[in-house]
């Protein structure tokens, strides 16, 4: 099994294709970097969907999206994408990777960075799927936004994307 991140709506763009273990690994950069970097609730709710996407939650194989599927919002869009892609950007200088407990494969994950990287770039607001505030397409948005006390991230509903890959 693996795991794809696509832009349907943009089919000659490249979608990001995953390992299981390069996802999880994929996820957790992302969620550090995110969440070291949110100050707004805006901010802080992206850092919590990447967090959902928690292979130990939802298993194995499971956790691929379509970019249309984050919480994007017409009224803060380009916002929303400069946060995503700071985060990347974050994510590629190694923010919060002390707190993994293991060295990921560099080049396998800054590929996979660049790759979503660019997606979102691209990404349209004509192309957001449209959903209430609280349904996302894993679990559901977390009630309060919470940082674990353990590695400094936002919290899905179902708990930290990190603890269970300690």
């Amino acid at each position: 099994m693996a795991n794809h991140i696509s832009y349907d709506c943009r089919p000659d763009l490249v979608g990001v294709q995953m390992s299981n273990g390069l996802t999880s690994v994929f996820v957790s950069v992302l969620v550090l970097a995110a969440s070291a970097l949110a100050q707004t609730d805006r901010q802080r709710e992206f850092a919590a969907w990447f967090a959902s996407r928690d292979q130990n939650v939802f298993g194995l194989g499971m956790v691929g999206f379509d970019i249309g599927e984050m919480p994007w919002r017409a009224d803060t869009l380009e916002a929303d994408r400069d946060f995503v892609l700071r985060s990347v950007e974050a994510a590629k200088g190694r923010s919060g990777w002390d707190r993994l407990g293991y060295e990921p494969r560099e080049d396998w994950v800054f590929e996979r960075l660049e790759a979503f990287r660019s997606l979102v770039a691209a990404f349209d607001a004509r192309d957001a799927e449209t959903r209430s505030e609280s349904d996302w397409s894993l679990g559901v948005r977390p009630a309060a936004f919470t940082l674990c006390a353990v590695h400094a991230v936002y919290l899905h509903a179902y708990g930290c994307a990190l603890c269970g890959d300690a």
